[in-house]
């Protein structure tokens, strides 16, 4: 598949996975075999390199590739949120159950290329199902749809969503915000929105950073980590 058009239609399925509390939007780009050159690319943005004088401004940010990713990935959003909404609402254990099994083929097929009798790579998977456990049985009983709260959920959702396994959604259906986050993005409210927005651009700028470098530096253990949290968020959504 020509490189554009690859990053063109993992940009619809990413915008597609992020309205689904379950499903990475990361896990589809490592799919689709994009997300270690999206990661590096969001690793490089800095003052220095988006200021006007940089004459390496489109090499830097392969915006042959990124326009077309994110502009897919913004139709996706907006053209089908409402009919995830209305799926998960009305089908919900037809649809988690479908969303399960997919994230579970998944992963089988990204440990292919791993060494699974390696200690470390199964020691690392194996961290990565614990704290997908542990995330699972988090209760907040409490939901603030105000500013500051606001930034504090779009940083935490756009930090699962630049990691494969969780998704983002899957966080923000924790915190309680699930309904919130997709009904304005439906309607464009941006009194939830903007705040949100900015948690998510904070993340963009600081974690992509951490993660190129521990991808650059761990490949196998941090993609053993990946499958781990990528297989174990298939099983809970198959067991409800």
């Amino acid at each position: 598949m020509n490189e554009k058009i690859r990053f063109i239609v993992s940009g619809f399925f990413v915008g597609l996975a992020e309205l689904i509390p379950g499903i990475s939007g990361s896990t589809v780009a490592l799919i689709f075999n994009v997300y270690e050159k999206l990661i590096r690319v969001f690793a490089n943005i800095s003052i220095k390199k988006l200021s006007p004088s940089n004459i390496d401004f489109k090499k830097d940010f392969e915006l042959n590739l990124l326009i077309p990713f994110i502009l897919s990935m913004i139709i996706s959003v907006v053209f089908f949120s409402r009919l995830i909404l209305f799926l998960y609402t009305a089908h919900t254990e037809v649809f988690e159950l479908f969303l399960g099994l997919t994230m579970i083929f998944a992963s089988l097929y990204l440990i292919k290329d791993l060494s699974i009798f390696n200690y470390k790579n199964i020691l690392f998977f194996i961290l990565g199902i614990f704290i997908t456990f542990i995330l699972s049985f988090i209760d907040f009983n409490s939901v603030k749809i105000e500013f500051f709260p606001l930034i504090a959920y779009g940083f935490i959702a756009f930090s699962f969503f630049l990691i494969p396994g969780i998704s983002g959604s899957a966080i923000i259906l924790v915190l309680g915000i699930y309904v919130y986050i997709i009904e304005a993005v439906a309607s464009i409210n941006l009194y939830i929105l903007i705040p949100f927005g900015l948690g998510c651009l904070t993340s963009l700028l600081l974690m992509p950073k951490v993660i190129n470098y521990l991808y650059n530096a761990y490949k196998e253990i941090l993609l053993s980590f990946f499958v781990g949290l990528i297989i174990s968020s298939g099983t809970i959504l198959i067991c409800g």
